[in-house]
């Protein structure tokens, strides 16, 4: 637990830096006014989509994983997987993401939600905290959709990159600290 808590705190205050930017990926008015609608139906289709998002983005990040990291290994890729695929790491970075092209309509209920440039609560509750990481979650699915699972690994890759650099640095220095000289006895 020690060692997933490091590589989350490495990965958050990577996103946390001024220097970090992203972008929404960018969908069809179609697949926003579906997402940001508030239908029944809509709401239904959001649960799908959010589902699909959570296994593309699963998928797309152990493919940059172990692209990134060609000498990694299961362990590593499975603890920093964790710490990427997180509700929270999605949070923050559904905080974060620039949102351009929208339309106004679209923009306030993404900024309703917390999501997007510059809607970050210092405290959100738990529950927030999953509502807007399963919002990043329906929006990628929609990606999916629309673009595919190239576009979907592209975007990954430019988005995730300094992540991965952050939790595989907390890894390895956590590695260290865990693994204490061992003592021999001869016989």
């Amino acid at each position: 637990m020690a060692l997933h808590l490091a590589i989350q705190d490495a990965i958050l205050t990577e996103i946390a830096r001024p220097e970090f930017s992203a972008a929404l990926p960018p969908l069809s008015d179609e697949a926003w006014r579906s997402i940001v609608g508030n239908t029944p139906r809509a709401h239904k289709e959001n649960e799908r989509l959010e589902f699909l998002g959570d296994a593309m983005m699963y998928a797309a990040l152990g493919h940059h994983l172990y692209t990134q990291i060609p000498d990694g290994t299961p362990g590593l890729f499975t603890e920093v997987r964790a710490a990427l695929h997180s509700n929270l790491t999605f949070s923050r970075l559904a905080e974060k993401l620039d949102i351009f092209a929208v339309s106004d309509y679209v923009l306030k209920a993404l900024t309703a939600r917390t999501f997007g440039e510059g809607t970050s609560a210092p405290e959100k509750t738990k529950g927030h905290v999953k509502a807007t990481a399963d919002l990043f979650e329906t929006v990628i699915g929609s990606y999916y959709l629309e673009c595919g699972y190239q576009a979907l690994c592209s975007w990954v890759d430019d988005l995730y990159f300094p992540l991965v650099a952050a939790g595989r640095r907390a890894y390895g220095d956590n590695m260290v600290q865990e693994c204490p000289r061992k003592r021999f006895t001869l016989l």
